[in-house]
């Protein structure tokens, strides 16, 4: 999001106070009070440019006007510069508001209109409601009945007393609290029913302080917290600051609601305004505006006060609503008070309150658990912070949070899945935490309450000086310290982010029904809990395997088995025992090591079988190649001796020299594995194990095996479609016996095979050309050689694909025995493969490539008598072909899975059986002939196409089957020959081959020319 000195443009620096509570840094953190909404009551505001698209209003319609004794006429635009300061848009031009992205809600104050304001905004979705507005007192006046004015230039008024003040609140309760039961009525003159209904719905009310000096307190209004203490923490009063960070002259003081009270900016604050100006130069007065003379225009300018300060709190609280999604108005609250700069006299004070709101701390979390401990006597509101914990709830992603309320609404940014507390917190509170989510807390934190996970996850990570209690579904994880912990019925405890160590002051309590998750490495590490005691009342202890690492990328792996962990090391001892280890793996057996003052976990290997998981035969090959890379791993595996994490020297041994290594690995007792084996260990369904051994398994090289080996076909077909073409059985028999020609044939064909329970399917393509030279040798007998080059592009499964160019030479040639033709040839192709395959399960990746040769070689032979009457021509044939196909071994690079493969063939043989058909007529100087043909193909012998391939530096080697071919299948083609002159044809056709397991599809084009 940037620098936090990036926010600060020009549009920023208009209003002073943006920069006075420290926005700049909540803006770099991405919090603008997007998605949150705030109300306002207040005069009407103004249809500003600045409020464009974010306000609703829910007054009358009308604004406020106000006059002078010479009826001249002012616009009422107070309620528009407050919201300019809580949310105005950052739209580069004029000034912003604390919360630029928020929306906005207004009703006004006084509106006896028809429409009930007050209510529609309680029940909307606002979060926090700016009340910019207050009772006066009385002005002194002297004997003339003149203001008395004070040396600094503010009207001397009368001073509230405390007593009096709540003495009033009092005596109000009983009306206000009948009044906040139901629906405030249209029309209704007092606020205090409104503001202790929307307390109680859940509402945030930032009240201003009052413009009545620094001696005076806050009204009846601000005290309502005395009367009705359940909502003290809904509710916060706001005095006004300075740009020197002293009190306004003209600012009340916190007073009787320093416990709930706060300060902020107030003074000389730049916002929106609204004037009304003349149309014609004239007057402006209520004259003037029943003539429509008057304008109502959007603006700027400056105003001081109390009415200022609040909306920048409002704003505050609007960012902290989308910072901390989860949590509700008074924990917001919390948050604004706790985090607020200090000023005056230490502590709470009679004119700061909490101090200074401070947006950079505030983004980072409470800094304080606030009980009565915590609030000076004088100040303290009866029965206000009785609350002894603070309960967060990090729901989870996508959950509701405050169901059922007016301010019910779905968690969906980050924070409502892992969130983290930097600050240090203190206090006499403690903390409850629940919800799905995630909660760290980051600082060295001093609050004296207790510590309670219920749900989700609380992680450690600096420390806590209190007891942690986990139960029901929470787990207590982090490296950081604790002062004590015990894990009832339910409860978990999983030491670090990842793998750490816990520490623990004093005990470490584990009861029946308890889980320690322990979460391992093959290097050694381990989870650890650290403590001074531990006392083992049963419990289960969980294992997992570190799942963060790419083992894949590695040529060798520290392997698990064999090796020995310290889960739990006391100074005092530990006393009782779990009650169970239980690795989550088919392939892992633990045991638990109780000696002295630790506690040990071992690991070893199961008797069950990696194939015991595989469904497919495919599968069971990988997986029982995989089942050696144990054995064959080159560097010899030694017995853990030490639970210390591997050495430098050790890792840079592995990496450098094999025979330095493996002595430093026994002399540092580093157990080395395959890469590919250990993370097999880490399986824990059959569902994994099958999507591994798939993508183990190289079948790209299989697919291009039996792409080949299908695709030659189209060799041979050229031929004998020329020499069909030569012998006069199609329409250019104007090539005579005794001519030569010369032929060439355009290639396209795109293929499909179908994949079953044991191979994926795959994708063909194929384009190229042929060309061919053949001419007469012997009476009724021809001789042809042929040449092309093509390119194969093979799409696989598991995001693997294959390329080949295809560089092609032939022999063909026929002999004709009146109707009887046999016809035969023989064709060479030699291959330059490219393959490329991904690897991605769980946390494994990888990228294998390989580049090699391949040949294959057929021959073919062919029968067919020719049926020709005067319309149609009709040939019944037999077609028998061995297709070989070699490659030259395969070598591919990448990492860990990476395989190879020896020399290898593979061979099919099939015939065709079938009637070809064509018929041509004259159509002015062109001859025109369509042909068709449709057969029969059997195929001989085995169906599989297997390669045979093994890991590297490996000598276990395991079969991978393609999609196997079908017994039989059906052969179409259909093509048009138009001769455009006597030399010369052009051909365009279709083929198809069409099976149960493969369909191939081509078009082809060709020309024809005899010299």
């Amino acid at each position: 999001m940037g620098a936090p000195d990036s926010w600060k443009t020009a549009e920023f620096n208009r209003q002073w106070g943006l920069e006075a509570i420290s926005a700049e840094f909540a803006y770099a953190r991405g919090y603008t009070g997007k998605g949150v909404t705030i109300g306002i009551i207040d005069n009407a505001i103004l249809s500003h440019s600045e409020f464009a698209g974010k306000l609703t209003r829910l007054d009358n319609g009308s604004y406020n006007f106000s006059y002078d004794k010479q009826d001249n006429m002012s616009f009422g635009d107070h309620g528009t510069h407050v919201a300019g300061i809580a949310a105005a848009k950052r739209d580069g031009g004029g000034m912003h508001g604390v919360a630029f992205d928020a929306d906005i809600i207004g009703t006004k104050l006084n509106d006896y209109g028809n429409r009930n304001g007050r209510e529609e905004l309680i029940q909307s979705a606002a979060r926090v409601i700016n009340n910019s507005w207050g009772i006066a007192p009385d002005i002194r006046r002297d004997a003339k009945g003149d203001i008395i004015w004070l040396p600094n230039g503010r009207p001397d008024y009368v001073a509230f007393v405390k007593s009096d003040v709540i003495g009033e609140m009092m005596r109000n309760k009983a009306s206000v609290e009948w009044g906040s039961e139901q629906p405030v009525p249209t029309g209704a003159h007092s606020a205090m029913p409104t503001l202790l209904r929307a307390a109680r719905h859940g509402k945030l009310i930032v009240f201003s302080a009052g413009n009545y000096n620094n001696y005076n307190i806050p009204e009846a209004q601000k005290s309502l917290p005395y009367a009705f203490p359940d909502v003290l923490n809904n509710y916060l009063i706001v005095t006004n600051l300075s740009d020197e960070n002293t009190l306004s002259v003209s600012s009340t003081s916190c007073g009787q609601t320093a416990s709930y009270c706060v300060s902020a900016p107030g003074s000389d604050i730049y916002s929106t305004v609204g004037r009304l100006e003349s149309n014609t130069g004239g007057a402006v007065n209520r004259e003037a505006y029943n003539k429509g003379e008057l304008s109502l225009n959007p603006g700027y300018g400056n105003k001081s006060g109390t009415s200022m300060a609040a909306p920048h709190v409002t704003g505050v609280a609007a960012v902290l609503m989308q910072r901390f999604p989860y949590m509700s108005a008074d924990q917001i609250s919390a948050v604004i008070k706790t985090t607020a700069t200090d000023l005056g006299v230490a502590g709470i004070d009679n004119l700061f309150g909490w101090g200074r709101v401070n947006l950079r701390n505030a983004i980072n979390g409470p800094k304080m658990f606030i009980t009565k401990e915590d609030i000076p006597q004088e100040y303290y509101v009866p029965g206000s912070y009785s609350e002894k914990q603070f309960v967060v709830n990090i729901p989870g992603l996508g959950n509701i949070v405050e169901p059922g309320t007016s301010v019910e609404r779905r968690c969906t940014s980050s924070e409502c899945d892992f969130d983290a507390w930097s600050n240090d917190i203190s206090g006499h509170g403690g903390l409850t935490k629940t919800g799905a989510g995630t909660l760290a807390l980051l600082g060295n934190n001093t609050y004296r309450g207790d510590t309670w996970v219920k749900q989700g996850v609380l992680a450690i990570n600096g420390s806590v000086a209190s007891n942690v209690y986990i139960e029901n579904s929470g787990t207590l994880a982090g490296e950081g310290t604790v002062s004590a912990f015990r894990a009832a019925r339910g409860g978990s405890v999983a030491p670090g982010n990842g793998i750490g160590t816990l520490h623990v002051l004093h005990d470490a309590i584990f009861d029946r029904g308890s889980q320690y998750n322990v979460e391992v490495a093959g290097n050694g590490r381990s989870d650890k809990i650290d403590a001074r005691r531990a006392f083992l009342n049963g419990g289960s202890v969980n294992v997992s395997l570190e799942h963060s690492k790419n083992l894949l990328s590695q040529n060798e792996a520290q392997s698990l088995l064999g090796n020995k962990y310290t889960i739990l090391t006391t100074t005092d001892g530990v006393n009782g025992r779990f009650e169970n280890a239980n690795p989550a793996y088919p392939f892992v057996n633990v045991t638990l090591d109780y000696q002295g003052n630790d506690v040990g976990l071992g690991i070893t290997r199961t008797a069950a079988r990696f194939d015991t998981l595989a469904s497919t035969e495919n599968e069971k090959a990988v997986a029982r190649a995989v089942e050696t890379l144990n054995a064959t791993e080159p560097v010899t595996e030694t017995v853990k001796r030490s639970v210390a994490a591997p050495t430098a020297e050790a890792l840079s041994a592995l990496q450098d020299d094999q025979g330095k290594a493996q002595a430093v690995t026994e002399e540092a007792g580093i157990v080395t594995g395959h890469p590919v084996y250990e993370s097999f260990l880490g399986f824990t369904s059959a569902r994994e194990l099958q999507q591994a051994t798939r993508q183990l398994s190289g079948q790209v090289h299989a697919d291009m095996a039996s792409a080949q080996i299908n695709e030659s076909r189209y060799l041979r077909d050229a031929a004998t479609e020329r020499l069909r073409q030569a012998e006069g059985r199609r329409i250019a028999s104007d090539i005579k016996a005794d001519d030569n020609g010369a032929w060439a044939k355009l290639l396209g064909n795109w293929g499909h095979a179908s994949g079953n329970d044991n191979a994926t399917g795959y994708q063909t393509s194929t384009y190229g050309v042929l060309l061919g030279l053949d001419g007469e040798l012997f009476d009724d007998g021809r001789l042809g050689v042929m040449t092309g080059y093509t390119r194969t592009s093979l799409d696989g499964g598991y995001q693997s694909d294959a390329h080949s160019d295809n560089y092609h030479l032939g022999l063909y040639g026929n002999k004709r025995f009146g109707a009887l033709a046999l016809r035969a040839g023989g064709t060479y192709t030699w291959h330059r493969i490219d393959t490329s395959r991904s690897v991605n399960y769980g946390a494994q990746s990888d990228r294998e490539k390989a580049s090699y040769n391949a040949r294959t070689g057929q021959l073919f032979i062919e029968s067919g008598y020719d049926w020709t009457n005067d319309t149609v021509n009709l040939e019944p044939f037999a077609n028998l072909a061995y297709t070989h196909y070699r490659n030259e071994g395969i070598n591919e690079h990448g990492g860990a899975a990476a395989l190879r493969g020896d020399k290898q063939s593979q061979s099919a043989t099939a015939s065709t059986l079938g009637l070809r058909a064509d018929t041509q007529w004259q159509a002015d100087s062109v001859a025109i002939a369509l042909r068709g043909e449709l057969g029969w193909q059997h195929q001989y012998g085995k169906l599989e196409r297997k390669t045979q391939l093994m890991f590297k530096r490996t000598d276990a080697a395991f079969d991978v089957n393609s999609v196997p071919v079908s017994r039989d299948g059906a052969v179409l083609k259909a093509g048009v020959d138009v001769a455009v002159n006597k030399n010369a044809v052009l051909s365009l056709g279709y083929g198809g081959q069409l099976s149960s397991n493969h369909q191939d599809n081509s078009v082809n084009a060709g020309l024809t020319w005899r010299f």
